[in-house]
C-alpha cells in the first residue's frame, strides 16, 4: 500500500534538505561527506496508516494519459548524457576532476568570518577564523544545496549571501550558471566565489600560492604550463604577493606577464571543479523508471499530478525537456519575502552586466572555445527586470527551500504561488511573464502535483564523490 503524502510529510522531508552553484550572490556563492542521500518517508500523525485501511485518494485508479500526454510526458525521459564544454578543455578530464574534488572541500584559503557561529544559525567558526570555508560548506543537502545555515533561505560563508544556494547535483546540465545567469559557464563562477566577500572572502593569489604549496602534483600532471616556482612562499623573488584580489592594488603592481600567470592558474582552478561538477549526476527516478515501461512505478497520486502537469497547469512550458527546465530566465513576480532578504533583486537585469563585463566570461581568452554564440546579441534590457531561471525540478523535493529568497519551504506552497499565477509585480518596473497564469486546483491537486515532483527524486550520488579528498 502507498504511502499518502500530506503538508505535514512535505515539511518532514523538506526539513532535511536547502545554490550558483555556490552562494548565488549577485556580487559574485555542499555536501556532508558522508550524507545519505536517500530519503525514507515518515508517515505524518494525521495521516491514517495506510497499512492497515487503504487510502481513499490512493485506491482511486490512476487516470490514463492521452496520447497527447503520453508524447508531453515521454519527451521528459530519461536524462540525457551531459552535453559537451567546449569552453573547458577538461570538462570530462579524470584527474581534473580528481583534483577539482580535492578543491571543492578545499577551506585553507578562506578569508575571516564575519558571520560567526552561536550555536543555532550554523555558522563555519568564530567572527575572525580563516579556512572555515569551502565550496562544500553551502553545498552539504541530499541535492548537494545548503542545508546547514539558519534561517534556511540565505546560506552562510563568510557572510550572509543575498539569495537562496542553487543545488549542484545535475547542474552541469543548465546552460547558465547562478539564479541571474551572472556567469555563462560552470568554471567561471568558483573563482569570483572565491574572492567574494559573503562567501569566501579570498584571493587570486591565496588560491595561487594554495594550489603550489599543496596540489603542485595534481596540478603539474594535468595542465600544460607547470606552476611557477616563485608561487613557493619560500621564494624571495618577490613577484608574487601573498595576498591580491585580481585587479586590486596589490595585485596591479604584479608585472602583466605574472597577473597573467596567476588568472591563469585560478581560471583552471575553477575548471577542475567544474570538471568534478560534472560528475554529479542523477537520472533514473520513479518517473523514469515508469516511462521506461515500469508502469508501477508511479503511484496514482503521481499520476493524477503528471496529467496536471502537462495539462492545465502547462508546467511543462517552462519545466521542459528531460532537464525539466526550460534553461531560461521568467519574472514570476516572487516577493523578496523571509529573513534578511534584500529589499530588491532584479535578478537577470542586474546580472547581465556582470557576464558581459567578466574578464572570464566564454568569450575570453581564458575560455577554449570563444565560438559558442552564447553571449552574442545578449545585453541588457529593462524586460529582464525581476526574470530569474528555471531550476530543474529533477531531485526538487531533496532541495529546498524555493525560490531564489528560499523564503517557500514546501512544495505545496510552490505549487500554490503558481496556481495563483504568481506574485504581484507591484511598482517595481517588473513586467510578470504572461505564461504565469492562474490555474484552477481543487480536491487532491496540489497534493497530486507534489507526489508527481517527488517521482523526480533520482538515484544517490556515488558515496565516493561525497568523500572530502582535500589535503590536510
Amino acid at each position: 500500500m502507498k504511502l499518502r503524502w500530506s503538508l505535514g510529510m512535505s515539511s518532514v522531508l523538506l526539513a532535511v534538505a536547502a545554490a550558483a552553484a555556490c552562494s548565488d550572490d549577485p556580487v559574485g556563492g555542499t555536501p556532508d561527506a558522508g550524507a545519505d542521500t536517500s530519503v525514507t518517508p515518515v508517515p505524518d500523525a494525521n495521516v491514517p496508516d495506510t497499512s492497515v485501511a487503504p487510502d481513499a485518494a490512493d485506491a482511486a485508479p490512476p487516470p490514463d494519459f492521452t496520447a497527447a500526454e503520453l508524447a508531453a510526458l515521454s519527451a521528459l525521459s530519461p536524462l540525457p548524457a551531459l552535453p559537451p564544454d567546449p569552453t573547458n578543455a577538461y570538462a570530462d578530464n579524470a584527474k581534473a576532476a580528481e583534483l577539482g574534488q580535492m578543491l571543492f572541500f578545499e577551506k585553507s584559503y578562506s578569508g575571516p568570518i564575519v558571520i560567526g557561529s552561536d550555536g543555532t544559525n550554523g555558522g563555519l567558526g568564530a567572527v575572525g577564523e580563516r579556512g572555515k570555508v569551502s565550496c562544500a560548506s553551502c553545498h552539504g543537502g541530499l541535492a548537494m544545496e545548503d542545508n546547514r545555515s539558519k534561517p534556511a533561505n540565505l546560506s552562510i560563508g563568510i557572510d550572509r549571501g543575498t539569495r537562496n544556494a542553487l543545488a549542484i547535483v545535475n547542474s552541469a546540465y543548465q546552460p547558465w550558471t547562478n539564479w541571474g545567469g551572472r556567469f555563462d559557464s560552470q568554471w567561471s563562477l568558483a573563482p569570483t566565489v572565491a574572492e567574494n566577500p559573503r562567501n569566501m572572502a579570498s584571493s587570486f593569489l591565496e588560491i595561487a600560492h594554495m594550489m603550489y604549496v599543496k596540489y603542485r602534483t595534481e596540478y603539474d600532471a594535468i595542465f600544460p604550463v607547470k606552476l611557477d616556482p616563485d608561487l613557493d612562499p619560500a621564494s624571495t623573488s618577490g613577484r608574487f604577493p601573498a595576498v591580491g584580489r585580481d585587479g586590486d592594488a596589490t595585485f596591479s603592481t604584479m608585472t602583466a606577464a605574472d597577473q597573467d600567470i596567476v588568472r591563469r592558474i585560478v581560471v583552471n582552478y575553477g575548471k577542475a571543479i567544474a570538471a568534478y561538477q560534472r560528475k554529479l549526476v542523477s537520472g533514473n527516478s520513479a518517473f523514469d523508471k515508469y516511462i521506461a515501461g515500469d508502469k508501477a512505478a508511479l503511484s496514482a497520486e503521481a499520476k493524477r499530478g503528471a496529467k496536471i502537469f502537462v495539462g492545465k497547469g502547462a508546467c511543462v512550458t517552462c519545466h521542459s525537456g528531460p532537464t525539466f527546465s526550460d534553461g531560461k530566465f521568467h519574472a514570476l513576480a516572487v516577493p523578496q519575502a523571509g529573513p534578511n532578504a534584500a529589499a530588491a533583486d532584479l535578478g537577470r537585469f542586474q546580472d547581465v552586466p556582470g557576464v558581459l563585463g567578466s574578464r572570464y566570461n566564454t568569450n575570453s581568452a581564458y575560455s577554449d572555445n570563444t565560438n559558442t554564440g552564447k553571449l552574442t546579441g545578449l545585453a541588457q534590457d529593462p524586460s529582464q527586470r525581476g526574470q530569474f531561471r528555471t531550476p530543474t525540478l529533477r531531485n526538487i523535493a531533496k532541495s529546498g527551500p524555493y525560490m531564489h529568497t528560499g523564503h517557500m519551504t514546501t512544495l505545496e506552497e510552490v505549487v500554490t504561488f503558481y496556481a495563483a499565477g504568481g506574485g504581484d509585480p507591484g511598482d517595481a518596473g517588473i513586467t510578470k511573464d504572461p505564461l504565469m497564469k492562474p490555474f484552477t486546483v481543487a480536491g487532491t491537486d496540489v497534493a497530486d502535483l507534489v507526489a508527481f515532483m517527488k517521482a523526480l527524486d533520482g538515484a544517490p550520488i556515488t558515496p565516493a564523490l561525497l568523500q572530502d579528498t582535500s589535503k590536510p
